[in-house]
């Protein structure tokens, strides 16, 4: 049997951890035509918890497109990414997609063309100058409305890592948008974002565009106990026997983040698979080889932050995140006033190494968190 622990990529299916509950509302809201903002921490699982809604909505008739943020630097490639997304979504015949796209709009040129891999797509060129871009954007905002017109079907359009748009004159554009996306009926918008902070903000703050304009769904852990099952199941089919109390050994390192859970257990998994027996004692074994492994990445991290930002991470490491602007925490941590904590804070979270989860402070990854505790305290 092959391994069955998924880290790193995209799971649908039965590999996909059991977010039945998020799932189900997720897929009822979006073919009800809603407006969503899917708020979740990184290595939560969010972009696996989408695509396996998209595959469902797909199987139902909908046409789907899926954009992702990350991958579009400028507003010209956000564009061109869009309108290729929107063209695929239209037609599954690329040559009809192409002519359906000349059709709806004249201001762009869509060609077939030909991955590496031998895999046709549709590319994009704009034949407008970028200053005539922003004026461009209405008619790509309003195509899926038209498109879900002509063909009589409902279109869900999802942005992935949306807090991105900050980056690209963000408030100008999230004003477009809103001025586009509050008139459609066909279309159903998802705005996924990871760094919390950014898209409660926007949301938020009534001076911005996006502000009330649809349901927040926060994506919370997975319950431990259905959680644990869903992997002490994947090692049963692989006649791995399991000693008591490995589960929550497990569990309680990885503080239950799906992606370093999946991680932990591939890598147990492979150490023990030729007694397949897990022992306790396996968790630690195990996870030290992890940190060793990737501390020359820890270590650039590290290298990379000021002295005091160090001191704040070790003290949250060793001292959890609860209360860290009281006078008790800084004087037993020895971290100085409070407003460079607050600064070193701030910087922390923009460099995505710290979060926030209700009034307390975590670090993101849970691998750092250790490598801190074992190798910097």
């Amino acid at each position: 049997m092959k391994n069955p622990f998924k880290y790193g990529e995209v799971v649908i299916g039965e590999d996909f951890a059991d977010r039945q509950k998020e799932l189900e509302e997720l897929v009822r809201d979006l073919r009800d035509g809603q407006r969503i903002f899917l708020i979740s921490p990184r290595r939560y699982g969010k972009t696996s918890l989408i695509m396996n809604a998209l595959m469902k909505l797909k199987e139902e008739g909908l046409s789907t497109i899926y954009l992702d943020l990350y991958k579009a630097p400028s507003l010209r490639q956000f564009l061109e990414q869009y309108a290729s997304q929107i063209a695929q979504a239209a037609e599954s015949k690329l040559e009809k997609a192409v002519k359906v796209v000349r059709e709806i709009l004249p201001g762009i040129r869509p060609n077939i063309s030909i991955a590496p891999d031998g895999t046709p797509s549709i590319s994009i060129d704009y034949v407008v100058q970028d200053q005539e871009l922003w004026k461009l954007q209405e008619e790509v905002y309003n195509t899926p409305e038209k498109l879900a017109a002509r063909k009589g079907r409902q279109f869900v359009v999802v942005f992935d890592e949306f807090q991105e748009i900050a980056n690209l004159d963000g408030e100008k554009i999230e004003k477009a948008m809103r001025a586009s996306f509050q008139h459609h009926k066909r279309v159903a918008y998802l705005f996924a974002g990871s760094k919390r902070h950014l898209i409660y903000d926007m949301i938020s703050d009534q001076n911005r565009a996006f502000y009330k304009m649809g349901k927040v769904m926060a994506l919370p852990k997975i319950p431990r106990e259905e959680f644990s099952q869903f992997l002490q199941d994947r090692f049963k089919k692989g006649n791995f026997t399991l000693e008591n109390g490995v589960m929550e050994d497990i569990l309680e390192v990885t503080e239950e983040y799906p992606y370093n859970t999946q991680f932990l257990c591939h890598a147990i998994w492979n150490f023990c698979l030729e007694e397949k027996v897990v022992k306790r004692e396996a968790v630690d074994t195990v996870l030290n080889k992890i940190l060793e492994r990737e501390s020359p990445i820890f270590l650039a991290l590290w290298d990379g932050l000021s002295v005091h930002q160090r001191q704040v991470l070790q003290a949250i490491a060793t001292g959890g995140g609860e209360k860290v602007f009281s006078k008790d925490f800084l004087q037993q941590y020895h971290l100085g006033a409070l407003s460079s904590v607050q600064t070193s804070i701030r910087l922390l979270r923009r460099k995505d190494l710290l979060d926030k989860e209700g009034n307390i402070f975590c670090i993101t990854d849970v691998f750092f968190k250790e490598w801190v505790k074992r190798k910097m305290v």
